[in-house]
């Protein structure tokens, strides 16, 4: 699977979960998903129970054990593709000519 894609479906999940009037080219992969210490509103998530949310979606679509999200995987969209990529069960389609 495509890693722009990966990233996409991600953005869109938040985005969901979120209720976020974005779209996902909205979002930048290296942007904090949590604000800084200085700035806490600055991040796309400001709930951390949110982040239970996203990461049973992200589990259940990409079959990846729930124990494998962490604080390291939520820094960013990147880094949590790198997670689906790593861990995930990704099945690729091809169409037949």
């Amino acid at each position: 699977m495509e890693t722009d894609l990966i990233k996409k479906e991600i953005k869109e999940i938040i985005i969901d979960v979120l209720k976020l009037d974005l779209t996902p080219d909205q979002i930048d992969n290296e942007k904090s998903l949590f604000g800084s210490e200085d700035d806490p509103e600055s991040g796309i998530i400001q709930d951390s129970l949110v982040v239970l949310e996203i990461a049973t979606v992200l589990s259940e679509k990409y079959n990846i054990d729930p124990s494998e999200f962490n604080e390291q995987t939520f820094m960013n969209i990147n880094s949590l593709a790198d997670l689906v990529i790593e861990k995930g069960n990704l099945v690729e389609y091809k169409v037949e000519d």
